[in-house]
């Protein structure tokens, strides 16, 4: 897919980005990093727009990590009742065969 050059806005500036990405995937990763700003400068009273990004980079990052720890568990949870159904559907079908 080729890339294509999208302008979003966020925290009043103007950026044009290249992405294979759909269009409306990349408006919505750019509003939800405008809303951390936003809400973090609200939040903060902080006027540096470099320490927003920092603060801002720094929950996504937070919210990236348990996402993944989640992730990674839920994977846990899905292979380990899989390896015990997969027991159960050998031992039923051994019963079956004898």
């Amino acid at each position: 897919m080729e890339k294509k050059s999208i302008k979003v806005q966020i925290f009043g500036n103007e950026y044009s980005l290249k992405s294979d990405a759909s269009e409306d995937h990349v408006y919505r990763v750019a509003q939800y990093v405008d809303d951390k700003f936003r809400r973090l400068s609200e939040k903060t009273h902080v006027n540096s727009e470099i320490k927003i990004a920092v603060l801002a980079a720094l929950n996504i990052a937070d919210e990236l990590f348990r996402l993944k720890a989640k992730y990674d568990e839920l994977k846990q949870q899905i292979e380990e009742e899989s390896r015990q159904l997969n027991a159960k559907i050998d031992a039923l079908t051994g019963q079956a065969l004898n």
